[in-house]
């Protein structure tokens, strides 16, 4: 199905991108694909918000099937979680014997831990592995069609996420701790469940695998960072100096990971992917949600941007003396947990 809104003759002077962006090029080029994509000539037939609804509900396909999966790994996890965190993780502070405090904290992020590592390996191997979506993003384009076919391995992806992301809805307001951040992480959740239908539905999945890749290595490393902080002071305020070590090189290699992977590796090959690849490469099928889709990923790249000032915040105070060790500045003080 060719774009209702655009001459298709008008399509082939349009296909310019670069297979190694730098961000200039990802500034350059977005701008000129969206002046292009968006001119006014080209879109004097589009009516919001009908021609939207119609477009969505013309290349929608969610089974429902998928979506009963869905719910039984959500259900899944929350009993998982429920079983590491009281059955596994309550003995185990116990027999560190952990402060008070982060007894609370340590299964908590035991369970997010286990959840993003064995999250990112799997999606690892599927780009290192099965597909090359990672060394040529470019390319992830090629063979999109609405309504093509997922890979079971992917489907089993993207299953999985989509029953972890409504987990984590539940978990955010009736297990987990709440923080400063809370309504961020409230966002995040929103748009990670929105961003995954929506990539799902509309066969976007190369596109998907590549954001939860880039996204979940910073998990990974920011609760392990976590558990080896708790773990380095003891009841009666007794200190580990090997875990506390170990943690703050997990700090070291958290950041790095952030800055890497978040800033620099989603906005070069996620984002300059789907605002400038795509379109160029789809626009003859429909390139379907463009604009919405677009929008999503680039609130998803605002909100690690918010949460790099937590990071630059916590290296200012350590630097100036304000802080003496690793804590997560994202969380309330213990007494103010106590008033709430």
């Amino acid at each position: 199905m060719t774009h209702t809104h655009i001459p298709v003759e008008q399509f082939e002077v349009q296909k310019n991108f670069t297979i190694s962006p730098s961000f200039i090029d990802l500034a350059t080029d977005i701008y000129g694909t969206l002046k292009w994509y968006y001119a006014p000539d080209m879109w004097h037939d589009y009516k919001f918000p009908q021609s939207f609804t119609d477009e969505f509900t013309r290349h929608f396909y969610f089974p429902l099937q998928d979506v009963y999966y869905i719910i039984y790994v959500a259900i899944f996890l929350t009993v998982a979680q429920f079983i590491l965190q009281r059955i596994i993780c309550k003995p185990l502070v116990n027999w560190l014997q952990l402060t008070p405090e982060n007894k609370k904290k340590f299964p908590e992020s035991a369970w997010k831990f286990a959840s993003a590592t064995s999250a990112w390996v799997y999606c690892a191997y599927l780009l290192y592995y099965r597909y090359d979506y990672y060394e040529k993003p470019h390319l992830i384009w090629d063979d999109w069609s609405s309504g093509m076919k997922i890979p079971s391995d992917i489907k089993l992806m993207y299953l999985g996420r989509c029953g972890h992301a409504i987990h984590s809805v539940y978990a955010i307001f009736f297990v987990e701790s709440k923080r400063k951040d809370f309504y961020a992480i409230c966002i995040h959740h929103i748009l990670t469940i929105t961003l995954l239908i929506i990539s799902y539905a509309m066969r976007y999945h190369k596109i998907g695998l590549l954001v939860l890749f880039v996204h979940d290595i910073g998990d990974v490393w920011l609760e392990l960072t976590k558990l080896l902080h708790y773990m380095s002071t003891r009841d009666g305020g007794r200190k580990r100096p090997l875990f506390e070590h170990a943690a703050s090189g997990g700090f070291v290699i958290f950041t790095l990971c952030w800055f890497v992977f978040r800033l620099y590796l989603y906005p070069l090959k996620v984002l300059y992917s789907t605002g400038v690849v795509f379109p160029q490469q789809t626009y003859h099928k429909g390139c379907i949600l463009y604009g919405f889709f677009n929008s999503l990923l680039w609130i998803l790249f605002g909100l690690n941007v918010y949460w790099v000032c937590f990071l630059l915040q916590f290296l200012y105070k350590l630097c100036t003396g304000a802080l003496s060790g690793l804590t997560d500045t994202r969380e309330y003080e213990s007494n103010e947990d106590n008033n709430k």
